[in-house]
């Protein structure tokens, strides 16, 4: 028989308390690194799955009809340790709308190095795009992830990244279809650029590719594809070193490629080093090449000539749009930074490293217009830029339905200081989304919340005559207090409130880029979701028939 308790049995004092400051996971070690992510939060999602039905606030207008893709940046197996966060795996998330609903899916772009990866269960590539540190046996595999941007052409969504050829991705099952889906056409290149130009007036794709002869060659493909993917006017030309080219822009008659000021370098790749290396020596170049070889050309241009234009060292991000002038001059929008905003690409030299003096700068970035006059010969220096907004932003769109022409609005994630400190990096802050006016000048802000983060937004028409940007913003927020998603839908009537906010249950990646698709445009559109076959039937079985 066990002794009766006594006070002196029972213990009153506490259990010593964690210290606060101590690791969430007591000290223990996971095989994934710290996956830092450059706009949103740095835990992997890796899921595939769907929800059909999404819990909406608010109400969603009927006339949106259509599917938002998103491509986000998420590892599926631990990365190599010293690998960069834009090099994680692609991971496709769709919002379909309709009647006044969301249903949402998401799958992996399965790559062939996903594949590899997968069956050998561990990371077997090394740095981004520095075959050189792969492991031996996959050096001749396709190292793309495929995870930067989405475009529906020639009734296939393509899954891109830069640094290869694209996959194609059925777009409602978002099963991967296969690698290089216009092989056919015999275009001799290795890359696809992660932004390609629709041309809504001429119906074409605008497509280029740098380093399109092999690794940290300085040759760049131009051609472009009509509704049916088939190839017309490639030409190709010589870059003015083997550089970063992300984004570009498209006029009627000129493609303008961006340079950014990275360089790559086969001889610092052998050394296990990376593909990109920022320099301070470079500056921020557009090369303008005319996109048909019979098309007009400026006075004193030669058929067959592509000219070269610089300004200062500064990183012109993502354009919004182009347009030519009536006296000439070619117009680009772009975001426009003065630091390296990829810090895991240093400087191959120290001297490299300095920032642009305080005073040659009105902010940490700003969204300014560029003017390049046609008439000056290559390798001039072009005028400073109209600053049209001065404040830290990134990722303007338009409304596409006028690309090549002139516009009155654009949309641009901007970083909206009252909210949030912008920590280290300025994509950390992106708290808000900017609509401004070129002819009244004014600028309206939605506002996303404390500690929250805003994607890149898409512009979707209230109909197709609808007036340019009469329409809704669509737009996913990270709820970062809450550790989950929201993508919100923004009359752009009424700018600063949300019309409605579809609600994810858990957090997913940050997108990097995304694009929406109506479903108009879709002749053979299935459901995205699993649906139930209607023949349910009366069983007779219920709580108050009777027992036989």
């Amino acid at each position: 028989m066990s002794p009766s308790a006594t006070n002196t049995d029972v213990s009153t004092k506490a259990p010593p308390l964690r210290n606060q400051s101590e690791e969430a996971n007591y000290g223990l070690i996971s095989l994934w690194p710290a996956t830092k992510d450059i706009i949103g939060g740095d835990m992997p999602c890796r899921l595939e799955g769907e929800i059909a039905d999404l819990v909406v606030f608010g109400k969603i207008p009927t006339e949106i009809n259509g599917t938002f893709y998103r491509m986000m940046c998420d590892p599926y197996l631990p990365p190599h340790p010293n690998n960069v966060p834009i090099d994680s795996d692609g991971s496709v998330q769709a919002f379909r709308i309709h009647d006044r609903r969301a249903d949402m899916k998401m799958r992996y772009v399965e790559t062939e190095r996903l594949k590899l990866e997968r069956q050998a269960n561990k990371a077997m590539f090394g740095l981004y795009r520095n075959p050189f540190t792969h492991h031996p046996c996959v050096r001749g595999a396709v190292d793309s992830t495929a995870n930067t941007n989405l475009v529906f052409w020639a009734n296939k969504l393509l899954a891109l990244k830069e640094g290869a050829l694209h996959y194609a991705v059925h777009p409602d099952t978002l099963e991967t279809l296969g690698y290089d889906p216009f092989a056919a056409q015999n275009i001799k290149a290795k890359t696809f650029k992660a932004h390609p130009k629709a041309n809504p007036y001429t119906d074409e794709l605008v497509v280029f590719g740098y380093q399109a002869n092999g690794l940290a060659t300085d040759d760049i493909v131009v051609y472009s594809l009509d509704r049916d993917g088939d190839k017309r006017e490639e030409q190709w030309i010589k870059s003015l070193w083997s550089a970063m080219i992300h984004d570009s822009a498209i006029t009627k008659n000129f493609l303008i490629l961006v340079l950014w000021p990275f360089e790559a370098n086969i001889e610092r790749m052998k050394k296990g080093k990376h593909h990109w290396a920022w320099s301070g020596k470079l500056q921020a170049t557009f090369i303008v090449v005319p996109r048909r070889r019979n098309g007009p050309l400026p006075p004193g241009w030669s058929p067959g000539e592509y000219r070269i234009y610089k300004w200062k060292k500064c990183l012109a991000v993502h354009s919004a749009g182009a347009w030519e002038e009536e006296d000439g001059t070619v117009c680009i929008e772009t975001s426009r930074v003065f630091e390296n905003v990829f810090p895991f690409f240093p400087a191959d030299e120290a001297s490299d490293l300095a920032p642009i003096a305080l005073a040659e700068r009105d902010t940490r970035a700003n969204f300014v217009r560029w003017t390049l006059d046609l008439t000056q010969p290559t390798g001039t220096t072009i005028q400073d830029p109209r600053v049209i907004i001065a404040l830290p932003q990134k990722f303007p769109r338009i409304d596409e339905r006028i690309l090549t022409s002139a516009y009155d609005i654009c949309w641009i994630n901007v970083f909206l200081p009252e909210g949030s400190d912008g920590g280290k990096n300025v994509f950390y802050g992106l708290n808000g989304i900017a609509m401004h006016s070129h002819k009244t000048s004014e600028t309206k802000y939605f506002y996303a919340g404390d500690n929250c983060v805003v994607q890149e937004p898409v512009f979707v028409p209230r109909s197709k005559e609808s007036a340019e940007g009469d329409g809704w913003v669509l737009a996913v927020i990270e709820r970062r207090g809450l550790n989950r998603n929201d993508l919100v839908i923004i009359d752009t009537t009424k700018f600063e409130v949300p019309v409605a906010i579809v609600q994810l249950p858990f957090h997913v990646k940050a997108q990097i880029h995304g694009n929406w698709v109506i479903s108009d445009e879709r002749s053979d559109l299935i459901s995205l979701d699993r649906t139930l076959k209607v023949d349910a039937k009366i069983s007779g079985m219920g709580a108050l028939e009777p027992i036989v």
